[in-house]
């Protein structure tokens, strides 16, 4: 299991809780990506479905002043032709834009690294109607897939990647990540994952289908499984936010503490 003694707040992370955000990401896709299409080796982790969508072919860099790491991890991402991306877990240099410039990517923003004291989280209720369950890598994975692949406007060879299907049951990694989903009616409405690692429990792959947007379920599926963190006696929980979920993130009491950069490459 990847996880370390839980930090007893953010003040107790000092500067630190910017790069521990950052890097978690990092930390969880190395955990879910196995298999065909993943190369992971110290320097970054490359992911290539063919799919086409940019989070279908991509590569996490760890250092952006290595250079030639850099070039090793996109030239794949050229030859497959499809859309790509390159994320960064700590500001990009001017040399790597320029190297990435030069393939093709342009910057995509940078996704807010966040963080929050998971006691001072807005207390939040579902609507009538709905349920919140754990889910597992049982029949319900294609269930979790399918929602979580609509709600976050993927392919679903892409979201398929990052589903409790891609958790071998019993393996280390299935002990730090579980998968959340609210339903009604016995539908998956909205998703989310937990990853409970460097002392601190990440939120990851939350999604509400299209439908059902608007009722704050989104919102619930960041905040439950951080409670239930806490149960465990972790007290800090960090995420990357999307645009669209920055402000959620910002009401349930989320605070910005760094950024992960993001480059797209899409070929014409």
């Amino acid at each position: 299991m990847t996880t370390a003694m839980p930090h007893p707040s953010l003040r107790s992370l000092g500067a630190e809780i910017g790069r521990v955000s950052a890097q978690h990401i990092d930390r969880v896709f190395r955990s879910v990506l196995a298999g065909p299409g993943v190369v992971s080796e110290s320097r970054f982790l490359r992911l290539i479905t063919g799919e086409p969508h940019p989070f279908g072919n991509f590569a996490l860099v760890r250092t952006p002043a290595d250079a030639p790491g850099l070039q090793a991890a996109i030239e794949p991402l050229l030859a497959c032709g499809a859309p790509s991306a390159v994320l960064f877990t700590e500001p990009a240099s001017a040399a790597a834009e320029g190297v990435l410039h030069g393939a093709g990517f342009e910057p995509h923003g940078a996704m807010p690294a966040m963080a929050v004291d998971i006691d001072a989280l807005t207390a939040l209720d579902l609507p009538d109607g709905y349920t919140w369950a754990r889910f597992g890598p049982d029949a319900d994975a294609d269930a979790w897939t399918d929602a979580f692949s609509i709600g976050y406007e993927l392919p679903r060879g892409v979201g398929e990647r990052f589903s409790p299907a891609a958790i071998p049951a019993g393996s280390n990694a299935a002990d730090a990540i579980r998968f959340y989903a609210v339903l009604r009616d016995d539908r998956i409405v909205s998703t989310s994952m937990m990853y409970l690692a460097d002392g601190v429990a990440g939120i990851y792959c939350v999604s509400t289908v299209p439908d059902e947007r608007g009722k704050g379920l989104g919102a619930y599926s960041t905040a439950a499984p951080l409670r239930r963190a806490r149960a465990l006696g972790y007290r800090v929980g960090v995420l990357q936010s999307s645009p669209a979920g920055h402000a959620v993130y910002r009401r349930l009491g989320f605070v910005d503490v760094g950024t992960v950069p993001l480059f797209v490459r899409i070929p014409t």
